[in-house]
């Protein structure tokens, strides 16, 4: 019922659009054919184009960038994500999207298994994750779960404590793009405590996550239980991963 009701909203929000575009399209000739002077034709008719291009243009640039995280979050399709990528960096031909793929390159390393890679590259990008507390948030966030599949605890606590800063900051300033929950239950499994652990990650409803948060829940769900020799319960968590995970890869 929720995919129907978010794929109709898309198709009502690309009509609107559609018919919002046309209106224009039509202004534009209409004002161009019944406007007397040359200049005033020349006028509507070179600035309503550039305008009309410009937009589309955009329009264009924004579908491949949904396209390209629809594959990534929805589809968790590797392939599908740096196809669509290509296409957008090949489109893109003033860098509007640099920034949003700095942050989708962080993702996709990580979905791959690269951990490594994937802290290598956000170091490689440290001023543009420190340009803004959302960007910082995910900067903190992925090292505390690359760091979680690597098994690297006591780094994991420093991530931990950076996010508590935000935490207890004015969330105002930023966008609480992931849950605390996790965050807590990633930093209990890095002091040991696996049961807390779990504990934090039931407080989690996994109805709100999309395909690929579902992956990653489920799958550190079988590695807390793993660790706490609970074979039934890792059989039945894995199972539910691998529904989600697609083409993904997980270490650990």
């Amino acid at each position: 019922m929720k995919k129907f009701f978010w794929n109709s909203y898309s198709v009502t929000k690309q009509l609107g659009l559609l018919f919002i575009y046309l209106i224009f399209t039509l202004y534009i000739v209409t004002a161009t054919i019944t406007t007397p002077a040359l200049s005033a034709k020349l006028l509507y008719a070179l600035g309503g184009g550039v305008i009309l291009v410009g937009a589309l243009y955009y329009e264009y640039l924004k579908f491949l960038y949904t396209k390209m995280t629809t594959a990534l979050t929805m589809q968790t399709d590797l392939a599908q994500c740096k196809k669509a990528r290509e296409k957008l960096v090949k489109y893109d031909i003033f860098n509007g999207f640099k920034g949003s793929l700095i942050i989708f390159d962080s993702l996709c390393l990580m979905d791959e298994g690269n951990y490594q890679g994937c802290l290598e590259h956000m170091n490689q990008h440290h001023d543009f994750f420190h340009g803004s507390p959302d960007y910082l948030f995910i900067f903190w966030y992925n090292q505390l779960l690359c760091y979680y599949f690597l098994k690297e605890p006591t780094k994991m606590l420093y991530c931990g404590d950076k996010l508590r800063e935000f935490k207890h900051s004015d969330q105002k300033h930023f966008s609480p793009l992931f849950s605390f929950d996790e965050i807590d239950a990633l930093i209990a499994s890095a002091n040991g405590l696996h049961q807390k652990s779990i504990r934090h990650l039931d407080k989690i409803s996994p109805k709100r996550l999309n395909a690929r948060e579902k992956a990653y829940y489920y799958h550190i769900l079988a590695n807390e239980y793993r660790i706490l020799n609970d074979s039934k319960q890792v059989g039945h968590y894995l199972k539910l991963a691998r529904k989600y995970q697609n083409t993904m890869h997980f270490g650990g």
